[in-house]
C-alpha cells in the first residue's frame, strides 16, 4: 500500500529509530511510569487492527527511543469508516495516551509527547483527517498529556463506566450486587460446570469462535481476530471462563483481558435458547474472584449506556449494561476530548 508507506516514512521521519519490537514493548508496558491500561497491550492493538482489517486498517503503534534507548510506547492505528473516511486511533474510536518507562524525566517525557502531536497532526494531515479524538485512560486524575491536550480541545465529554473496586473483599462485593443477583450466582454454581481457562489449545478456542458464530448468527469478525485473542490468554494478558451442561457441552464463555492494575469485560457469549438460564452471573461472580485474586484493583465490566450519550444507545447496549450495573460497586466517569484539525 502506498499510503501505508508514506504514514510510516513520516513517523521515521520524526522517530528515526522506531519499530515494534515485541520484547521492547512488553519491557515499557512492565515499567511504565503510569497505570498502563489493556489498551496499551500490543495483542490489544493486533486485535483492533485485526478487527478493523475490512476498511483498510493500519497498524502505526511504535516503540519510542530516546539516545538509542526505549523508552515509550504509543499504540495508534488507522482505519476507514463505513464512508471511506480514515480514522487515527488507538482502538478505532479515540487515541490513548503513551507511556514510558519510570526512569525517564519528566523534561524529556514532555520533549517526546511533543513530537507525538505532532506526528499526530501530520498524519492525520496526510489521511485529510479533520477531527481526532482523545481519551484520559485513569478515572481519578487527568494525565499530564490530557492536560495539555484541552487547550486545543474544541469539545470535551464524559462517558460512564461500571467498576468493581477489587480492593474491596469478596463478601462486600457481593453485598453490592443487585439483590435478584445472589441467589441466580449461586444457582449457576449448582447447575453449570464454570471453568477457568489460562491456557487454551487452537481447538478450544475454535469452538469458542464457533459458539459465538451460533449465537450471532454469522462471522462478526475475522478469525485472525480471534486468533490474536487466543494468544492474549496464553500470553497471561486473558483468560475465558466457559460454561458447560452435564454432558460437557459448551454452551457459553466470556473472555477477559488484564493489565497490571485493571481488568475488562471483552467477549461473551451464551446459548440463545438459555438466555433465562444464570449463566452471565456466574461467569461475572468468577471472573471478579478471578481479578481479584490476580491483585488487580479493578475490574471494569463495561459502559454505562444513557439515553444523553454522545452516540445514542442501541435497545440491546442499553439492556446489556443494566445487567452488567447489577454487579459494579462503582459508576467513573471517563474523560474525552475532541480536537478539529481543520480550524
Amino acid at each position: 500500500m502506498k499510503i501505508e508507506k508514506k504514514l510510516f516514512d513520516t513517523i521515521y521521519n520524526y522517530f528515526p529509530d522506531a519499530n515494534i519490537d515485541t520484547n521492547k514493548w512488553k519491557d515499557i508496558f512492565t515499567t511504565s511510569n503510569s497505570n498502563s491500561s489493556i489498551f496499551h497491550l500490543l495483542n490489544t492493538v493486533k486485535y483492533y487492527v485485526s478487527y478493523f482489517s475490512e476498511n483498510n486498517s493500519i497498524n502505526l503503534s511504535i516503540v519510542l527511543y530516546y539516545d538509542k534507548n526505549a523508552v515509550g510506547i504509543m499504540p495508534l492505528m488507522a482505519h476507514k469508516n463505513k464512508d471511506g473516511e480514515w480514522i487515527l486511533s488507538s482502538n478505532g474510536v479515540e487515541i490513548i495516551e503513551p507511556i514510558f518507562k519510570k526512569t525517564l524525566t519528566d523534561k524529556i517525557r514532555k520533549k517526546i509527547e511533543k513530537k507525538i502531536l505532532d506526528l499526530i497532526f501530520d498524519l492525520s494531515k496526510q489521511l485529510k483527517i479533520n477531527r481526532c479524538q482523545f481519551s484520559n485512560i485513569d478515572f481519578f486524575k487527568l494525565s499530564k498529556w490530557y492536560i495539555n491536550l484541552l487547550d486545543l480541545a474544541e469539545e470535551t465529554f464524559a462517558s460512564h463506566h461500571l467498576l468493581v473496586d477489587l480492593s474491596l473483599s469478596i463478601e462486600k462485593i457481593k453485598s453490592n450486587f443487585r439483590k435478584s443477583f445472589k441467589p441466580l450466582i449461586n444457582k449457576g454454581f449448582r447447575e453449570w460446570k464454570i471453568e477457568v481457562h489460562e491456557h487454551v489449545t487452537k481447538e478450544q478456542f475454535e469452538n469458542f469462535r464457533k459458539l459465538h458464530k451460533l449465537v450471532s448468527g454469522k462471522s462478526t469478525r475475522s478469525v485472525e481476530s480471534w486468533n490474536i485473542q487466543r494468544e492474549s490468554v496464553n500470553s497471561k494478558e486473558s483468560f475465558v471462563i466457559t460454561v458447560s451442561d452435564k454432558k460437557n457441552l459448551l454452551v457459553g464463555f466470556g473472555l477477559f483481558v488484564y493489565s497490571k492494575y485493571s481488568g475488562s469485560y471483552a467477549v461473551g457469549v451464551y446459548k440463545r435458547e438459555l438466555f433465562n438460564k444464570p449463566l452471565g452471573h456466574s461467569v461475572q461472580m468468577k471472573a471478579i474472584e478471578i481479578f481479584k485474586n490476580k491483585g488487580l484493583s479493578w475490574y471494569e465490566i463495561g459502559n454505562k449506556h444513557l439515553s444523553t450519550d454522545k452516540i445514542l444507545p442501541t435497545e440491546k447496549e442499553l439492556s446489556i449494561s443494566f445487567f452488567k450495573e447489577g454487579f459494579a460497586t462503582d459508576v467513573l466517569a471517563r474523560q474525552h476530548l475532541i480536537i478539529n484539525l481543520a480550524s
